[in-house]
């Protein structure tokens, strides 16, 4: 059984994404999973400083919002899936914001240290995808995550459902 949290960056709470979302869930918890979905854009999570603060005290971040309400699921979690429509060829604001905040928990826990598997939902119309793929996959790489697969467009509920059932 796998603790999975979703970070859905939608900012619409019963759109396509969350559509994904309900499907990748329903496989998960087919499968023996417990799963959590953060839905960031109901939380009030600021863009990152670049102050660096994290980086000298131990990986807290001066400012006190609901990231880490955020963090502390993800030290919880076992995959973390990143769930979000497209927006100018990438991934919404809210999902970003809170993707550049991972910053001051990497320093807390140690560059290297946060090993996770991933998953990645994206909804968008059309089939501009490039975009979004290269920032999940850099995302990836440098932490060193392991990609357990992509569910892109509205509407592949089955793809999302056979993907959340495929962690075990």
């Amino acid at each position: 059984m796998a603790n999975i949290v979703i970070l859905d960056g939608s900012p619409r709470k019963n759109g396509s994404t969350a559509a994904l979302e309900a499907a990748f869930t329903e496989g998960a918890v087919g499968a023996g999973n417990e799963v959590v979905r953060l839905y960031l854009n109901g939380m009030d999570i600021k863009g990152c400083l670049a102050c660096e603060a994290c980086a000298k005290n131990g990986g807290q971040c001066v400012q006190k919002d609901d990231m880490e309400k955020v963090n502390e699921a993800l030290m919880r979690a076992d995959v973390v899936v990143f769930a979000s429509p497209q927006f100018w060829g990438t991934v919404s604001g809210q999902l970003k914001t809170a993707v550049d905040r991972l910053y001051a928990l990497q320093n807390r826990l140690g560059w290297g240290n946060m090993k996770k598997k991933c998953a990645f939902l994206m909804t968008a119309r059309g089939s501009l995808y490039d975009h979004a793929l290269v920032f999940y996959s850099v995302f990836t790489d440098f932490l060193g995550w392991e990609d357990l697969g992509t569910v892109f467009g509205a509407g592949r509920t089955e793809e999302a459902r056979k993907l959340g059932a495929s962690i075990r």
